[in-house]
């Protein structure tokens, strides 16, 4: 044991008879030395990671493409709190409310990943109005005009579609430099087979300016600044 110099072997066990520097003493039974394995705390793995997966849902299921893997974890929440139940029963109720709380949270996270698909869903139809405009003519009023270092490009546009329409016009004004200003109108709300005016314009200068409509764009989802 490392406390005595000696101690007597019958044969068979060590006993409590012990020794240091010829003095004889009566230790505890060696049985009493030897640390009792304590007996292993019965594990809430299951029920916490039902609580987290479910509550992590929650927060993540309106995610556009996201709500895919929160509805996964949903599903995982519901099986682990299952096996978390489970193991609380065997185990006087340890995680329980964890597991609980977890299949409570587990159907409105679902709920949320509906939301999300939905969303998803949205941001995908504005995307394609974007980049696809729909059927349209446009029509440019050439050449441009210049007034006090201001161009001008005026226009309309017909929507041929079935459908009302936001437009998105990109417009390039060059010099005789080669300095190049730009300007994005917006025409909203053409009703269909109607034609709406637009008019764009940037401050440039010099007298020769060219006039160019780069490209025509969806509903505009993010904001140009006027100037380059």
């Amino acid at each position: 044991m490392g406390r005595f110099e000696y101690r007597y072997f019958n044969g068979v066990q060590w006993t409590s008879d012990v020794a240091v520097n010829g003095q004889r003493y009566v230790d505890s039974p060696p049985e009493q030395l030897v640390p009792r394995l304590q007996p292993s705390t019965p594990s809430r793995g299951m029920a916490i990671a039902s609580f987290v997966t479910a509550l992590s849902a929650v927060m993540l299921g309106w995610v556009p493409f996201i709500f895919i893997l929160a509805a996964c974890a949903a599903v995982a929440a519901i099986v682990f709190g299952v096996l978390g139940l489970r193991s609380a029963r065997r185990n006087d109720g340890r995680g329980r409310r964890f597991a609980v709380a977890g299949l409570a949270l587990s159907p409105l996270a679902l709920g949320v990943c509906v939301g999300g698909l939905l969303f998803t869903q949205a941001v995908i139809r504005d995307f394609r109005d974007f980049v696809e405009p729909g059927p349209h003519q446009l029509f440019v009023q050439q050449p441009c005009t210049v007034d006090g270092g201001t161009a001008t490009l005026n226009g309309t546009i017909e929507n041929l579609d079935d459908r009302a329409h936001d437009y998105g016009i990109a417009v390039d004004f060059t010099n005789s430099a080669g300095t190049t200003e730009s300007d994005t109108v917006e025409v909203n709300s053409v009703a269909a087979h109607a034609t709406a005016p637009w008019s764009a314009s940037a401050e440039i200068g010099g007298t020769a300016v060219t006039c160019q409509v780069t490209k025509v764009l969806g509903p505009i989802l993010v904001k140009f600044d006027n100037q380059s």
